[in-house]
C-alpha cells in the first residue's frame, strides 16, 4: 500500500481523466516535463481567455441544470419518459451528467488560469497582475 496522499483538485476530480495527458501534466505543475513552454507576452490574454471560457462553462452548467426542470409537453408516457431521460442526462445526482462535466471543466480551466497567473507573477516578479478582458468573439 502506498503512503502517498491523494490530492483532490480539478485534475483529480474527473476520475483522473487527464492523468497522463499533457494538460494533466500542466495542471499538476509538470508542464515543462511535458514539453510546454510559455509565451509570456501572450500569456495575459491567454489567462483572460481561459477565465472567460470558465465563466462560459459555468453558464452552460446552469443551463444543463435547467434542462432537468423542463415540463413534459404532454401527459403521455413518451413525453414523460423523454423529460425524465433528459433530466437524468442533464443534471441527475451523480457525476456522469452534463452539469457535472461542465462544472468540473470550469474548475480545471480556472485551475490552469490560476497556475499560469502565478507563473506570470513569478516571471515578472510582481505581486499583482493587470489581466485584460477576454477578446470579443472568443470562439466558444
Amino acid at each position: 500500500m502506498s503512503d502517498e496522499i491523494q490530492s483532490s483538485g480539478p485534475a483529480s476530480d474527473t476520475g483522473n481523466l487527464l492523468d497522463g495527458t499533457a494538460l494533466g501534466a500542466l495542471l499538476t505543475g509538470n508542464g515543462a516535463a511535458a514539453g510546454f513552454s510559455i509565451n509570456y507576452e501572450a500569456l495575459p490574454q491567454g489567462i483572460a481567455d481561459l477565465e472567460a471560457a470558465a465563466r462560459f462553462f459555468k453558464v452552460q452548467a446552469r443551463e444543463a441544470r435547467n434542462l432537468a426542470r423542463i415540463p413534459a409537453p404532454g401527459i403521455d408516457g413518451v413525453s414523460m419518459n423523454a423529460v425524465a431521460q433528459i433530466g437524468r442526462w442533464a443534471s441527475d445526482a451523480g457525476e456522469n451528467n452534463l452539469e457535472a462535466t461542465l462544472t468540473v471543466g470550469a474548475l480545471q480551466i480556472e485551475a490552469l488560469a490560476q497556475k499560469l497567473r502565478e507563473d506570470l507573477k513569478t516571471y515578472l516578479q510582481v505581486e499583482e497582475l493587470n489581466i485584460p478582458s477576454a477578446s470579443p468573439g472568443l470562439p466558444l
